[in-house]
C-alpha cells in the first residue's frame, strides 16, 4: 500500500515538528518546509498528496502559496492553518479553494482524521474522473491513482506525468502531438509553448527503462509516440 506524501509549511518550528513526529506516527510521510519557497522547490520535483498551510508567514503568507500551488496543481488538497479564525480569512481560504480550515491550537487527532477523509475523497474522485487502467509490460499504470504497479510495489506519479502518460497510452502507436499535450496538460499551450515536454517524457522513460517491449519515440516537428511491439499486449486493459 502507497503511504500519502503531505507537505507542510509552518514557520512555527517548535509546533510544526511536533505536527510531522504525530502524523508520521499514525503512518504518513511528511515532508516539513518552514519557507514558502522552499516548499514550492518540493512540490515541483516531488509528487506530493496533500498540503498543509500555515496561513501566517514572513515573506510569503499562506495565502500567496497557495495560489502557486494551484497554479502547479489545480487540484492539490490544501488544509490552511491560522492562529487567528476571522470570517475574512476563512471566505479568502475558500475562494483559494481550500479544502479545510483548522485554528491554532488545535487537536492532532482531529487534523489525522481531517487528512484522511480529505485524501479518502479525492480518490473516489480520481476514480470516478479518469479510471483507465494501462498494462505497461510488467508494469500496470493505475491513472486514477496515478500509480504504476509493479507486484508490491508503487510508484507514485505527478499529475502531470500521469496526464502525459495516459494520453501517450490512450494514443498507442500513434502521434501525441506537442500542441495536444500542452492543452490537454495545461489547457493552454501559448503560455507553455517554450516550455519542454522532453524533460517530463525523460522521466517517464527511466520509470519504464527495465520494459522492453515498450519505447516513447520523440519525433522531431510533431510530438511523442508509445510503441507497443507486437507481441506486447495493448495497454488499454479497461
Amino acid at each position: 500500500m502507497t503511504v500519502a506524501h503531505l507537505l507542510h509549511i509552518d514557520d512555527e518550528v517548535h509546533y510544526s515538528e511536533l505536527t510531522k513526529e504525530y502524523l508520521e506516527m499514525r503512518g504518513y510521510q511528511v515532508t516539513l518546509k518552514h519557507d514558502a519557497d522552499a516548499a514550492l522547490d518540493i512540490l515541483r520535483t516531488t509528487p506530493v498528496d496533500l498540503c498543509i498551510v500555515d496561513i501566517k508567514m514572513p515573506r510569503k503568507d499562506g495565502f500567496t502559496l497557495a495560489a502557486e500551488i494551484r497554479e502547479l496543481y489545480e487540484d492539490m488538497p490544501i488544509i490552511f492553518l491560522t492562529g487567528q479564525s476571522t470570517k475574512e480569512d476563512k471566505i479568502k481560504g475558500l475562494k483559494l479553494g481550500a479544502d479545510d480550515y483548522l485554528t491554532k491550537p488545535f487537536s492532532m487527532e482531529e487534523l489525522y482524521l481531517r487528512i484522511n477523509a480529505i485524501l479518502k475523497r479525492v480518490k473516489v474522485q480520481e476514480k470516478i474522473k479518469s479510471p483507465g487502467t494501462f498494462k505497461l509490460g510488467k508494469l500496470t499504470f493505475q491513472s486514477g491513482l496515478r500509480e504504476l504497479v509493479s507486484g508490491d510495489k508503487h510508484i507514485k506519479l505527478t499529475s502531470i506525468e500521469s496526464k502525459l502518460l495516459k494520453l501517450l497510452c490512450e494514443r498507442e502507436n500513434a502521434v501525441l502531438t506537442r500542441d495536444e499535450a500542452l492543452k490537454n496538460i495545461w489547457g493552454d499551450d501559448e503560455q507553455f509553448r517554450g516550455y519542454s515536454l522532453n524533460v517530463y517524457v525523460s522521466k517517464i522513460r527511466k520509470l519504464l527503462r527495465d520494459e522492453d517491449a515498450i519505447e516513447i519515440l520523440n519525433l522531431h516537428g510533431e510530438g511523442y509516440k508509445l510503441i507497443v511491439k507486437v507481441d506486447s499486449p495493448s495497454p488499454q486493459i479497461k
